[in-house]
């Protein structure tokens, strides 16, 4: 349906709203819960078992998308 590409700049920004909610160290998991469920019902695959897997996949890059600008954000200042 989606590509993951979208899915994982679309976890990215819930990741930066839920930040004003919630502690940063939480960010992580909240991510990954979402891509867990996006990759369920939004990634395309042809079982449960491989949505599970594309959405830990999915919420892990954004995890690390997300770090890796933070740490450059960091360098650069």
């Amino acid at each position: 349906m989606f590509e993951s590409g979208i899915v994982v700049a679309v976890l990215i920004a819930v990741g930066q709203f839920a930040k004003m909610y919630i502690d940063n160290k939480y960010i992580p998991l909240v991510t990954l819960a979402l891509g867990i469920v996006a990759g369920i019902l939004y990634v395309p695959s042809d079982t449960i078992q491989t949505g599970i897997l594309n959405g830990i996949i999915v919420g892990l890059s954004a995890n690390g998308l997300f770090d890796a600008t933070k740490i450059l954000h960091q360098k650069t200042q």
